[in-house]
């Protein structure tokens, strides 16, 4: 009789073919698939995940830093660039009022002092506008040209102020200015000075010693070349003059006299000349008695030129004592004197500090202070 129940045996079989078919595949994943799993999603595979998230949060974070540092100094350039705009406009503006204020201080110079050329100004005060608005302006230079200034002209005068206080109130109700102090400068060119104080024959130089002045030139006397020499003392006079006095003055005709004109002056002949002169008819002529070998001054020179026979042996001509004669007062020393004096209306107090003798010419100081000017 046939039964639907499996028998014992087949029960027996089945499970071990099963179990022969499933062994392995369970051996299987027992060995590779969990490695292979636990490569990917094992303990060991969380941790690597972990790290790099973490790894791309700090790279994210410092590239934004990054960037943001960037804004920023794109920002702080641009603000640079525009402050150093502004400011290089304000340095312009301001400089653009230097030179308008320098270009009117010289028309007004030039007005006040008529001259024929405008002066040089130079403001250096920074920032001038700021300074104006406030009343106070620091320095300001003059460089004068060609002053006439009388019997001479003064070649070249400049002036330095510090502290120029502003009178009034900007812009409509200014009063003038207060110059606090003022360094000037003076120079007198011997060239100016041979030229206008009338001895254009001489020419000046700087003596040997301090504060003098030599004078040499050519001049001629009778049928004669003579040769001017002259030592002239410069000195200040008082704290407003100064003057130049010459001190010694002598005409020269070479190997034959020389003459020195003025007071206590005379003629002293050369001592071959003098050999040859008859001193008994000098003597008589004279009627004193005389020596030709020193200098003859007053009646013995008249004697001479009103007795031209007494020169024949000299071989010195007549009209060359005649010449000298026209000398005898201090007409040449007269020519190289001069004096100055500062104007009595001069506004504060401007002082002459010191007077010396230069290789150009003659140079005065001058100082003041609280002088008002406008």
């Amino acid at each position: 009789m046939l039964s639907n129940e499996p028998s014992a045996d087949s029960k027996a079989r089945v499970p071990a073919s099963r179990a022969a078919q499933d062994g392995p595949a369970s051996d299987n994943q027992g060995t590779d698939e969990p490695s292979a799993q636990g490569n990917t999603v094992g303990p060991d595979s969380g941790t690597g995940t972990g790290r790099a998230t973490a790894s791309d949060t700090a790279v994210t974070e410092h590239s934004r830093a990054a960037r943001k540092s960037r804004r920023i100094g794109r920002r702080t350039a641009k603000v640079v660039v525009v402050l150093a705009v502004v400011l290089a406009f304000l340095a312009l503006g301001d400089r653009w009022a230097v030179l308008y204020a320098e270009n009117l201080a010289a028309q007004q110079v030039q007005k006040a002092l008529k001259l024929r050329a405008e002066p040089e100004v130079h403001i250096d005060s920074f920032p001038f506008i700021g300074q104006v608005l406030a009343g106070n302006v620091d320095h300001v230079e003059v460089n004068v040209p060609d002053v006439d200034a009388g019997p001479v002209s003064v070649a070249q005068v400049k002036g330095a102020v510090d502290d120029i206080r502003i009178v009034g109130s900007l812009p409509s109700s200014v009063k003038g200015a207060v110059l606090s102090r003022v360094r000037g400068d003076i120079l007198l060119d011997f060239k100016d000075l041979n030229r206008e104080v009338g001895a254009s024959q001489i020419h000046l130089m700087p003596g040997p010693e301090k504060n003098t002045v030599l004078a040499g030139g050519d001049l001629p006397v009778g049928d004669k070349q003579a040769q001017i020499r002259g030592r002239a003392q410069l000195q200040r006079t008082g704290d407003r003059g100064l003057r130049m006095t010459v001190q010694d003055t002598r005409v020269v005709v070479p190997g034959l006299l020389t003459y020195v004109p003025g007071k206590g002056g005379g003629l002293q002949l050369t001592t071959p000349v003098a050999d040859k002169l008859d001193e008994g008819e000098l003597q008589q002529a004279a009627g004193k008695r005389v020596l030709p070998q020193r200098m003859m001054k007053g009646r013995v020179l008249d004697t001479l030129v009103d007795h031209p026979s007494l020169l024949k042996p000299t071989g010195i001509d007549p009209s060359l004592i005649q010449g000298l004669r026209k000398l005898r007062e201090p007409k040449v020393a007269q020519e190289m004197e001069f004096s100055g004096q500062l104007p009595d209306n001069v506004p504060g107090d401007i002082r002459l500090r010191d007077v010396s003798v230069t290789k150009s010419g003659i140079r005065a100081q001058l100082t003041g202070k609280d002088v008002p000017v406008g």
